[in-house]
């Protein structure tokens, strides 16, 4: 299970492949695009191919229904993958905590990005949401948000919880600068509010309804 296609590092190949639908890849390119192994890419081409998920090409690849296979992604993988530490910011709502993150600004060397509602809200609003969820590197990197906002720990009533990925590797893939905000990919955003409780599914089919259904059904 740790193997399969939507596995940490794996899920990189998908990711690249998302990122440009049409497009035919080699596997030494693909590869070389994500950093990876051109030997592992290959054995995760051949498992990606008996699921269907990708046509070989003359020996090149190509994504071969990208709707079922973001079907399987969401049964595979859910946001509470994800290691929660909660925070309490002072503020009267998510939007004056987006505003804080703004006018900071976040240093360039930590590597964050904002997921969930709160980034979801800054690609395509729609939900009303209380909390903002950061994608974060390493728990050294909170301690910056903390004392920068003068956060204190909280369990209930948290309103800026940290994540630190399930998605280590890959999280970050394809992130987008919005507002001088970093926040993850539309995929990621889909991905992380599909299973999300409090009206996650309404939010990401809004997502996918405004910025990935072209890109998916053509």
């Amino acid at each position: 299970r740790g193997r399969g296609p939507f596995s940490d590092k794996a899920s990189l190949i998908l990711r690249a492949a998302f990122s440009d639908i049409k497009k035919v890849w080699g596997v030494r390119e693909l590869a070389q695009s994500i950093g990876l192994d051109p030997g592992f890419v290959s054995r995760m081409a051949q498992e990606l191919e008996k699921r269907n998920y990708v046509s070989r090409i003359d020996s090149k690849l190509k994504l071969r229904d990208p709707g079922s296979l973001l079907e399987d992604w969401v049964r595979e993988y859910g946001y509470h993958r994800n290691q929660e530490v909660r925070y309490f910011c002072l503020a009267k709502g998510p939007e004056e905590i987006i505003d804080k993150l703004v006018a900071a600004p976040i240093p360039e060397d930590i590597p964050y990005a904002l997921g969930l509602h709160a980034g979801a809200n800054l690609v395509a609003p729609y939900a009303v949401y209380n909390e903002v969820h950061i994608h974060i590197q390493d728990k050294g990197s909170i301690n910056w948000f903390v004392e920068k906002l003068k956060l204190r720990e909280a369990g209930e009533g948290a309103n800026l919880i940290f994540l630190l990925p399930y998605y280590k590797h890959s999280v970050f893939y394809g992130k987008q600068r919005i507002r001088n905000l970093w926040v993850v990919s539309d995929l990621q955003l889909y991905l992380d509010l599909h299973n999300y409780p409090i009206r996650g599914l309404e939010q990401a089919e809004h997502l996918y309804e405004k910025r990935l259904k072209q890109i998916i059904e053509g």
